[in-house]
């Protein structure tokens, strides 16, 4: 008869120590916040937030942090690799940094600069800021002169071109500008 009620006593405790501990958790043990993820059009990128523009025009400052996942088009990614023009999909909840950023789509890039030197992979240019710039050329490269289709051998060191490509990949195209004035 001892044994039965010294478990029974024990019972009774354990079970105001369960109750106790939820009691005092309170929102510990309730059920997370909903995550929401807002989607645009990506407008700007910092290291500490993302801005979206929505489909309605509105637009979404969102915080990033050092933990928030990166994906561009399916593949892993850095906050580098986003640009304007990307349309992302944000998972967040509410004012914390987001948990994951998804990117999709490539974004074209227009550079003008004078051709420094041209092999047959690659056509270096120097900016109008000094810098240099290396692009990648390939089979799919169109070479255009003065708006008319031309041969590669049209793109030498000196001129003026303008440049259209795609981070990653070989430029789509290269156009001989002439120069203003």
């Amino acid at each position: 008869m001892y044994v039965r009620a010294s478990r029974a006593r024990l019972s009774i405790a354990l079970l105001v120590a369960v109750a106790a501990v939820l009691a005092c958790s309170g929102t510990a043990l309730a059920v997370p916040a909903a995550l929401t993820t807002d989607k645009g059009v990506v407008q700007e990128v910092t290291e500490s937030s993302i801005v979206l523009r929505g489909l309605d025009g509105s637009t979404l400052n969102l915080a990033l942090g050092p933990f928030t996942v990166v994906r561009l088009n399916g593949a892993a990614a850095s906050l580098a690799d986003l640009r304007p023009g990307l349309v992302a999909a944000v998972t967040h909840n509410g004012d914390r940094p987001a948990r994951i950023v998804r990117a999709f789509g490539t974004v074209k890039i227009v550079e003008l600069g004078v051709v420094e030197s041209v092999s047959r992979f690659e056509l270096v240019l120097r900016r109008d800021d000094g810098t240099l710039l290396v692009v990648a050329v390939g089979p799919d490269t169109k070479v255009r002169k003065f708006g008319q289709p031309a041969r590669r051998s049209v793109v030498k060191p000196g001129r003026l071109v303008r440049v259209t490509y795609s981070p990653g990949f070989p430029a789509k195209l290269v156009a001989v500008v002439r120069r203003p004035g």
